[in-house]
């Protein structure tokens, strides 16, 4: 007589069954997540209560003063002027031959003008660079209606150019040793594009003026 096997009881096939799974994998320890860092607050204009939207006015802070001469500076020699008195004496001849009285009157009013530019030293003004814009001895121009601005030198003395959008058109200023080119760079730059501007017509003419008569004779 043949005997049948007995089928395993429900207890040896849960052994069975936990002997036979496959270990269990860890899982890694999840490090804890920080914080994201909390920006310090930016120091903006507060909002006005009575009109909404708008925002109150800011008092005018100066970033940055100095003070120099008002235009560049330097003595010539006397045959600086005899050059000058020369060119306006043939102008003059040429103006009474041709019977042009008044621009003779010219002639000698701009020789005037040169001889008293040319021999008193210049006083020294004051500049602030502001929150606000570019004060020149008290005179405001707004950061909003200025353009390029771009260096150059005369006489051997640092010149900075700025554009703006009414009169002169054109501010320049000398700077000081306190101010030099590549720190004034830095501050313009964060408003103001550096870039020199193509030379005028009047420019133009000068420059080939000053080539076929050199009258900067230096001293």
């Amino acid at each position: 007589m043949s005997s049948f096997p007995v089928p395993p009881s429900g207890a040896e096939m849960a052994r069975v069954a936990v002997n036979n799974a496959p270990p269990k994998q860890e899982q890694p320890v999840q490090p804890e997540q920080q914080q994201p860092a909390t920006r310090q607050p930016v120091n903006r204009p507060a909002e006005s209560e009575l009109f909404p939207g708008m925002n109150k006015p800011m008092p005018e802070e100066v970033v940055f003063e100095w003070i120099a001469p008002e235009r560049p500076f330097k003595k010539h020699n006397r045959q600086f002027f005899t050059t000058i008195w020369m060119i306006a004496l043939l102008l003059s001849l040429i103006f009474f031959f041709a019977g042009q009285l008044p621009l003779i009157g010219v002639v000698l009013a701009v020789v005037f003008m040169i001889y008293m530019l040319f021999t008193i030293p210049p006083g020294n003004i004051t500049h602030k660079i502001t929150t606000y814009g570019f004060r020149v001895e008290g005179k405001l121009y707004y950061w909003e209606e200025m353009g390029r601005f771009w260096f150059t030198k005369k006489y051997g003395q640092q010149l900075l150019h700025i554009e703006v959008g009414r009169f002169p058109f054109h501010l320049t200023t000398l700077l000081s040793e306190e101010l030099p080119e590549d720190t004034m760079r830095l501050i313009l730059s964060e408003i103001l594009l550096e870039e020199t501007p193509e030379p005028t017509s009047y420019e133009k003419m000068a420059s080939w003026l000053h080539k076929k008569i050199p009258i900067d004779i230096e001293s």
